[in-house]
């Protein structure tokens, strides 16, 4: 990493020691890069235009001191003031020729703000002793912003960044002190303490400054060359090895790269590399890091080959010849063009509505989290819940086209309406949120909400038809209607209902006597913590189906509460309540033993999933549960799926990693749920090496009807394919979806189209006295109860929650 240097004056580890915090500000790299340092410490000081700096500093200080120096002190100093920017021009030269060592250029660097700092010190100096009174009051406010200029933009050479202050807050003291006065015993006071702040504020910036640039180095250095050692063996894979001299001529290409780049061997033989790429940010990346000694890792750059356009991931080092003679270029290239136009829609998709182009769900969420993190104590948010209230009509009359032009009509006028910065977006349907942030009042919130409802009852033209959109609108206040994201968003949704109750196409601001329903919920959690000893909980089944025999290849298991005077309770409603109460872990293990309690009774290739809550995930006993579970059901661990959401990822707990490759060590397999509806999908699938991935419904959903959620799952399938894992469509309704994912490596399918969940005593894989099951799962023939179109299907699964 890095070296301390103290200073022989000043033993370490003394009193003085520490104050001056010497061991902050002392680097040096390993040998063979003390010319990088020296390049880093050179680029960070050189971001400031010092010549330009120079030039105007020393030209309004003429100006300025010519109203009371005489022409000989101007002349001096505008003499040295220019002198020290020619200096500067010769370093700059210097630095970017690169012919020159940048050691040496350092040094120089030092000199020249010592020479820059002594030049302005002395003309402060006597300009401040001898300006007229009336005159200080507007120098000693400037003499001191430029110390702090200076002192700040030399952070990378700390020591000279001092001498500069010290000069600088000398400049001003000693002729104020000269002088005499409270307002000048004050002024020098003020300097002085700006040098203390400087020293604490100089040294630490420093010390975040080098610490990050060589560990972030050394990281580097490691990653790459371990990567670069493991391709090198990869013979199987998709990269290919290429050479390169230093200059970047290809030297002796490979067959593979023949054939990737649609070129002979002849073509490319001596050919620039960069010639293979066409003009783009990319390209200029891949320029600059070949003009470096610096190895490079999964570079991505984009070409065209024989008029396609194409990506390709570069990774290389410099190595030296066995002659010791001559560097060359050598690395590996793969073709990345799937995984990056996937991760292209995924991410997209992920964030964005595709249909409005506003952010999602998702993205709004994160959004509003984060905009309650940044709220000070007086403070406040804004949250506007929007439901269309027509919509459901214009889609019945318009259909599907009719009702997406309504949405996109509805999100363009939201647009409008809103002041500037605040955030619109699509939660889902013909749901809506607007996230104000700091509004000027409540007043104007409301008036901004009742401009939307205006907005919307004005009559749109839809494939040639006029229509009315209308909406309702419910208003919340952060933090004065709840301390947090998640119940600001739910007092909207209160004032949402609110509105609709008092006729629609109109706005309610939430107020106390809507939190009647808080307290429901209080009762729920109440009852849910009894739900489990009183046994009103049951696992619900739904079928696994093998998506090219169409044959049961297992079943997840899906939790109910059957509440004795509510009736059936959503799982979307006790789950977030059981979650939050703490009480799904209890609930989760008896799961995990009722679901491989009933999976004992089916045949041996039928597989039963469980969701595993990030709750759960982050449990201590959660393995030994697991173990115990399997161990006293005696089911094997291959028979066991695991599926867990993306949620438990991001908390980048390494101890939750670390819990899963335990549990998959066991042979139990790990499945990725809702994939691609989470922050950001394909760095989950690096952090750990799923089993399979479960395509979400909202992708599926629109798959024969849209293009683009065609694509996008085709996407997803051709990339979990290409890293090993299995993939499950969920939301499967119609037989039009069923088709068009038998034509993909799609290995399996779920949704109402086969079967709705449904208790353990309707399964048909129960070992019944007879031996008998019925193993095979299709659209007309399925267990009961059967669904056998879409609108069945759709009522079904709205019914069974």
């Amino acid at each position: 990493m890095s070296h301390s240097r103290t200073s022989p004056l000043i033993k370490p580890g003394s009193l003085l020691y520490k104050l001056l915090y010497l061991r902050l500000i002392d680097h040096h790299p390993e040998g063979k890069d003390i010319e990088w340092w020296a390049r880093c410490r050179l680029e960070h000081i050189c971001i400031t235009p010092y010549f330009v700096y120079d030039i105007l500093r020393t030209g309004i200080a003429a100006i300025i001191f010519m109203n009371f120096m005489s022409m000989i002190f101007i002349a001096a100093m505008v003499f040295t003031g220019l002198a020290i920017a020619g200096f500067q021009i010769a370093i700059d030269l210097r630095r970017k020729t690169q012919i020159h060592p940048h050691t040496d250029t350092l040094e120089m660097v030092k000199r020249v703000v010592l020479l820059r700092s002594l030049q302005w010190g002395v003309s402060s100096a006597f300009a401040m002793y001898l300006a007229p009174p009336e005159m200080l009051l507007h120098l000693v406010p400037v003499a001191i912003m430029v110390m702090w200029i200076e002192a700040i933009a030399l952070i990378a050479v700390p020591r000279s960044a001092m001498i500069n202050a010290g000069i600088n807050g000398l400049a001003l003291t000693i002729p104020l002190a000269l002088i005499g006065g409270k307002g000048a015993i004050g002024a020098a006071s003020v300097a002085v303490l700006s040098f203390l702040a400087l020293h604490w504020l100089i040294f630490h910036l420093n010390y975040m400054f080098a610490t990050r640039r060589l560990r972030t180095r050394k990281l580097t250095e490691a990653k790459d060359t371990i990567q670069l050692l493991l391709n090198q063996y990869d013979q199987d894979g998709s990269d290919w090895l290429f050479e390169c001299t230093e200059e970047g001529h290809i030297l002796r290409p490979t067959r593979r790269f023949c054939e990737a780049s649609g070129r002979s061997a002849e073509e490319l033989e001596g050919m620039q590399l960069l010639n293979l790429f066409y003009d783009s940010p990319e390209r200029d990346e891949l320029r600059q890091m070949g003009g470096q000694d610096e190895n490079f890792q999964r570079l991505s750059v984009p070409l065209r080959i024989r008029g396609e356009r194409r990506w390709w991931s570069i990774s290389a080092r410099k190595v030296t010849s066995p002659d010791g003679q001559r560097r060359y270029w050598r690395g590996f290239v793969a073709d990345v063009t799937r995984a990056c136009e996937a991760e292209e829609r995924i991410k997209y998709i992920a964030h964005y509505d595709v249909l409005t182009d506003l952010p999602n769900r998702a993205l709004f969420s994160t959004t509003i989290k984060r905009a309650f993190d940044r709220l000070g104590s007086d403070g406040m948010v804004a949250l506007l819940a929007i439901d269309l209230d027509k919509f459901k009509a214009i889609n019945d009359t318009l259909g599907h086209t009719g009702g997406d032009a309504a949405l996109e009509i509805a999100a363009r006028r939201i647009e409008e309406c809103v002041p500037p910065g605040a955030m619109v977006a699509r939660i889902g349907g013909d749901e809506f949120s607007v996230l104000i942030e700091h509004p000027l009042s409540r007043e104007r919130v409301i008036e901004v909400a009742h401009r939307i409802v205006d907005a919307m009852h004005q009559p749109a033209e839809i494939d040639g038809q006029k229509a009315r959109i209308d909406a309702s609108i419910g208003i919340a206040f952060g933090p004065y209607d709840g301390a947090n994201a998640d119940e600001v968003i739910y007092a909207a949704d209160l004032a949402l209902y609110d509105a609709k109750m008092r006729g629609r196409n109109t706005a309610s601001v939430f107020d106390s006597r809507m939190s009647e329903e808080l307290q429901d919920r209080r009762q729920l959690e109440s009852d849910l913590g009894d739900a489990l000893a009183k046994g009103e909980l049951e696992l619900h089944y739904q079928p696994l189906v093998d998506t090219q025999t169409i044959e049961t290849a297992g079943y997840e298991a899906l939790l109910r509460w059957n509440h004795p005077t509510r009736g059936s309770v959503s799982p979307d409603v006790f789950i977030p309540i059981a979650e939050e109460t703490g009480q799904i872990v209890a609930i989760g293990a008896w799961v995990l033993r009722e679901a491989l309690a009933e999976a004992s009774r089916w045949p041996d290739h039928l597989t039963v999933s469980v969701n595993i809550s990030p709750v759960q995930a982050m449990d201590r006993d959660l393995y030994a549960t697991i173990v115990h579970c399997l161990a006293t059901s005696g089911v094997p661990t291959h028979r066991l799926e695991l599926e867990i959401t993306e949620s438990v990822l991001m908390r980048e707990c390494e101890e939750t990693i670390a819990l899963l490759h335990r549990i998959r060590a066991l042979g139990v397999q790990i499945a990725l749920d809702d994939f691609g509806t989470g922050y950001s999908s394909l760095n989950y699938l690096r952090a750990f090496p799923f089993d399979k991935i479960k395509i979400d419904r909202s992708f599926v959903g629109d798959m024969a009807e849209r293009a683009d959620s065609d694509s996008i799952v085709q996407a997803v399938i051709a990339l979990a394919t290409k890293l090993n894992m299995r993939t499950t469509a969920e939301g499967i309704e119609n037989a039009g979806q069923m088709d068009l994912l038998r034509v993909t490596e799609c290995s399996q399918m779920q949704g109402f189209l086969f079967s709705k969940a449904v208790p353990a005593s309707q399964l048909p894989h129960r070992k019944a006295d007879d031996g008998v099951s019925h193993a095979r799962m299709t659209p007309r023939q399925k267990p009961p109860p059967a669904i056998d179109n879409y609108d069945t299907a759709v009522e079904a699964r709205r019914s069974a929650g």
